[in-house]
């Protein structure tokens, strides 16, 4: 199974969804690369949501869904692309 969802293990808190969303679209880096897509000055808010030290805003989730989805497509494309339709 992938570090990104433990089976049996339901999302239950804010930081975790961040934190699954993150490394689905970045990987092990997804602090850094997270900050730049959300035009953030730096990874450090990011570190703030997932210590707790600050909300993480609302408005951040619809974002995330749109980050995700353009990544969907550029996956979607890719594989597409390598069985040569």
């Amino acid at each position: 199974m992938s570090d990104i969802v433990s089976e049996g293990c339901p999302i239950t808190n804010k930081q975790h969804k961040l934190k699954i969303a993150g490394l689905a679209l970045y990987g092990p880096r997804w602090q850094t690369d997270l900050s730049r897509a959300l035009n953030l000055s730096d990874a450090r808010r990011i570190r703030q949501w997932m210590s707790g030290d600050r909300p993480i805003p609302p408005g951040i989730w619809p974002d995330l869904v749109d980050l995700l989805k353009i990544r969907l497509t550029e996956i979607n494309v890719a594989i597409e692309t390598l069985k040569g339709k």
